[in-house]
């Protein structure tokens, strides 16, 4: 078992924090299926939670019963940052992640995220002001370094275990490979030997195969997956059913169809039936995501980009899941007419 400080963390496999995906019902919709020890908020602004913004508060909002879950923050103030780390920990937060791990310019650009591994002074000051703020576990995500001429993950490790961190992510790329090329996964050993805290391996983590070499390569303690969710909702599970010598059992369409239809209920239960723009976005993912390589997803997924409530997205699902698992005539036209009707 991998242990956060007092916090256990069964299976060793956890929910990577991604920008514009991780919001609580998508980290609701993947605990569901199984596998996930802990599951990571994505990136909330300390600059934000601070200044009292509403839409910072909502990304850091928590389910009751999603624990154990880390909120994870950014930004390059340490008194905002302690601030925002207290604000997460009376949130409910079980751990606050201090994100030097973020490659985008937008995140960078404000010299947070990723652009922190240039300045290890200043990242052990965050930790330290973090570290004095909270009683609950603090923990740090990071990539190689900001380019191959300056890998000092080991360093900035180091800097977080002595400052009280509870653990350590690593991505196995700089900040300027930004997601080409391959996880250097071996070079993630380099902050293996650095700390003695438990460490996560991240990066091109897909299914059991690539969790077992990452695993061995880097000398980690458990594995942290992010895009692979996007591809296969049931990647954590997969993991962590290898990790555990458990076969694994492919989802049936109508368990799929289930987890979808729960996911929308979600959905309308936050924002109603009428939903923004981002939250379309994010509707249109999740159906994608639990749809692909599906027979007639081409047509679901076409059709799917013209929603413009919940019930719409509702109806194509229905319909679609009923032509395809039963190959039902007139669900399939029933599908087509949809089709047709909003062409």
């Amino acid at each position: 078992m991998l242990q956060i400080a007092q916090i256990p963390v069964e299976p060793r496999v956890v929910l990577a924090p991604m920008e514009g995906v991780t919001d609580r019902a998508f980290r609701t919709l993947i605990r569901s299926l199984g596998g996930v020890g802990l599951a990571v908020t994505e990136f909330v602004s300390s600059e934000g939670l601070t200044r009292e913004v509403e839409s910072a508060w909502r990304m850091a909002e928590l389910d009751p019963d999603e624990h154990p879950v880390s909120i994870q923050i950014y930004g390059r103030d340490p008194a905002r940052m302690a601030q925002a780390a207290r604000h997460c920990e009376s949130l409910g937060a079980d751990i606050v992640d201090i994100n030097l791990g973020c490659p985008s310019k937008r995140v960078t650009s404000g010299c947070s995220g990723s652009a922190l591994m240039k300045e290890p002074e200043l990242a052990r000051d965050i930790f330290h002001a973090v570290r004095d703020a909270i009683t609950v576990p603090m923990t740090v995500k990071m990539r190689l370094g900001w380019c191959d001429a300056n890998l000092n993950a080991p360093e900035i490790a180091a800097r977080a275990e002595e400052a009280g961190a509870s653990m350590v992510a690593v991505h196995g790329r700089t900040r300027n490979q930004g997601y080409k090329g391959s996880a250097r996964w071996d070079e993630v050993g380099a902050v293996r030997r650095a700390v003695s805290i438990p460490l996560l391996v991240n990066g091109d983590i897909v299914d059991p195969a690539t969790a077992r070499a990452a695993l061995a390569a880097s000398g980690a303690d458990g594995v942290m997956v992010g895009r692979a969710v996007m591809h296969d909702p049931w990647a954590l599970r997969r993991i962590a059913d290898d990790v555990a010598g458990v076969p694994f059992r492919e989802p049936t369409l109508e368990e799929r169809h289930a987890v979808l239809q729960a996911y929308l209920d979600r959905v309308t239960t936050e924002h109603g039936g009428e939903v923004d723009r981002r939250t379309a976005g994010k509707v249109k993912q999740v159906i994608a995501y639990f749809t692909k390589h599906l027979h007639n997803c081409r047509a679901l997924r076409h059709e799917i980009n013209r929603i413009r409530t919940v019930d719409d997205a509702r109806r194509l699902v229905e319909a679609f899941f009923r032509a395809t698992i039963a190959e039902d005539r007139e669900a399939t036209l029933q599908l087509h007419e949809l089709v047709a009707a909003r062409a």
